[in-house]
């Protein structure tokens, strides 16, 4: 029942560019070479010609093999053609839910009839029917995956909801493990992540805005708030941001992240993001705001703290006992994964005197028989623990998990009888891997470990002294970073009593009665 129709003949072309009837006056030199404008000005509108549209839908489809075209007549006799994409939408669907009914239907001109949408919604059983007065937008709306109607004598089009885009079930994040709470995550599929976090969050406030970042892949993003609670001026900046993005294919959630950060230079995140609709839906309540992003496992949280990187929705569920000793056991794990390979190389090149007599006896027993010097040899792991890392995430599972077991524990132990390496230097880099581990937020880990080389850097020209500097300029990045007007290190710096408590520990569930003050929400309280 479907045809697939390309561009016309040469004959026919050029009884179209002859006749006025048949080809639009209005169509750019872009237009008749079969090229779409993807300006965001640029808006042609249905036109009551039924020709007009239908040739420069056929123009646009050019050889696209996936693009369909169906033509077919009202019941009144009015010609229509029918817009779609195969892939994107069911052929079945539409020829059994659009296609069939709508060749029954017979449209009243009378002034005092309905409108044609009420009259086309009548036969069209659809929840997702609209008007679209914009050809182009309507051309756009096909492409994403749903059905364009255009009609003989219309001034507007109409879009019909079909999308059945194959995606993966609902299952556990793998980068997000957790032992208590839920443990589904979130897929590619925008709308099934909409519904994962509109499950858990039943508010009539909850809103959903959508809207559509790429000038040529018009991909669909989702910005998730609470009216009520959520700040205003951060949803507007957000919004603005995001529409302001001109990026000609917007492919993940990360590269969205990097376009609408105030500090895109910093080499600390200023979006979070988590994979765990659990996660999403506890901080929207918390007053920020989520951003979903379509083909995307991974939704963006805004405004990002240090504290909130820090911590995780597993928190909750558990007792506060437990779970305050799992948060300071997470910052003390912050502050080794960036200084214990720096400290090592301060203290054993350039401050012997700052180690008892035993350790030091000890350090200087186990590298006697070591050639290299310590900033050497540090760089020989870092660099080998890197090769590591990326090996493993790039080969397949079952690979890699042999391949961490040979370079860590055989190499490694090589390295050791050759006299490569120092034993105590062996100790202090796996405990920096397992550091760097421990960390949430993969981006604020990801950004550690160049931390880390920059003050490894310091303490080799500089000892101590260069340590004690490298702290203080990270410090210093931290504390000039802002996420949407909350500070980063808030509420360090500035310090807010109650959510400095609540970031170092875990407060029992009934202390738990306001939402961060930082965010600054609109309703503070979110417990009585």
């Amino acid at each position: 029942m479907f045809d697939l129709i390309g561009f016309s003949s040469g004959e026919d072309s050029g009884k179209d560019e002859q006749s006025g009837e048949n080809a639009p006056n209005e169509a750019s030199s872009a237009e008749s070479c079969g090229l779409f404008d993807i300006s965001p000005a640029y808006d042609r509108p249905v036109s009551p010609d039924y020709q007009s549209n239908l040739d420069y839908c056929r123009r646009l489809k050019g050889k696209n093999a996936d693009l369909l075209i169906r033509e077919f007549n009202l019941a009144d006799g009015r010609r229509s053609f029918l817009l779609l994409v195969d892939g994107l939408c069911s052929k079945q669907s539409a020829e059994q839910n659009l296609i069939l009914p709508a060749m029954r239907l017979q449209l009243s001109g009378h002034p005092d009839s309905m409108p044609p949408l009420k009259q086309i919604s009548s036969v069209i059983l659809n929840t997702e029917l609209s008007e679209q007065p914009s050809l182009s937008k309507g051309y756009i709306a096909a492409l994403t995956g749903d059905l364009f109607l255009c009609v003989e004598g219309l001034n507007v089009g109409f879009v019909v909801g079909a999308r059945s885009i194959e995606s993966r079930s609902v299952s556990p994040s793998e980068t997000a493990g957790s032992v208590a709470g839920p443990h589904e995550g979130f897929t590619e599929n925008l709308r099934t992540n909409t519904a994962l976090i509109r499950r858990r969050i039943s508010d009539p406030n909850f809103t959903i805005e959508m809207m559509q970042v790429g000038l040529r892949s018009h991909t669909a993003v989702a910005l998730c708030y609470i009216n009520g609670v959520t700040n205003p001026a951060l949803t507007d900046a957000l919004r603005s941001n995001i529409q302001a993005v001109t990026v000609d294919l917007l492919g993940d959630a990360g590269e969205l992240a990097q376009l609408i950060e105030q500090y895109p230079i910093s080499p600390l995140p200023q979006i979070d993001s988590t994979e765990k609709p659990d996660t999403a839906a506890a901080e929207i309540c918390q007053g920020r705001a989520a951003i979903i992003v379509n083909g995307s496992p991974c939704v963006l949280l805004a405004p990002a703290t240090l504290s909130s990187m820090m911590q995780v929705t597993e928190d909750r569920y558990q007792r506060w006992t437990y779970s305050s000793f799992l948060k300071i056991l997470r910052w003390v794990a912050f502050f080794l994964s960036i200084t214990a390979p720096s400290l090592y190389v301060a203290v054993v090149a350039y401050n012997p005197g700052l180690l008892p007599v035993d350790l030091l006896l000890l350090s200087a027993a186990n590298r006697i028989n070591v050639p290299f010097s310590a900033v050497t040899e540090v760089v020989i792991l870092e660099f080998f623990i890197e090769l590591l890392r990326e090996a493993s995430i790039r080969l397949p599972g079952s690979i890699s998990s042999a391949m961490s077991i040979v370079g860590g524990l055989i190499v490694g132990d090589a390295a050791i009888r050759a006299g490569l390496v120092s034993p105590l230097l062996i100790i202090i880099i796996g405990l920096t891997s397992l550091t760097s581990f421990v960390i949430p937020s993969y981006e604020l880990a990801s950004s550690l470990r160049l931390v880390k080389y920059f003050l490894l850097a310091l303490s080799a020209v500089f000892g101590i002294f260069g340590l004690t500097v490298g702290l203080v300029l990270f410090v210093s990045q931290l504390c000039a970073l802002y996420s949407y007007g909350t500070e980063f290190t808030a509420p360090f710096s500035p310090a807010y009593r109650k959510g400095f408590i609540e970031s170092l520990i875990e407060l029992p569930i009934f202390r738990r009665d306001t939402r961060p003050e930082y965010y600054e929400p609109i309703d503070l309280i979110r417990m009585k």
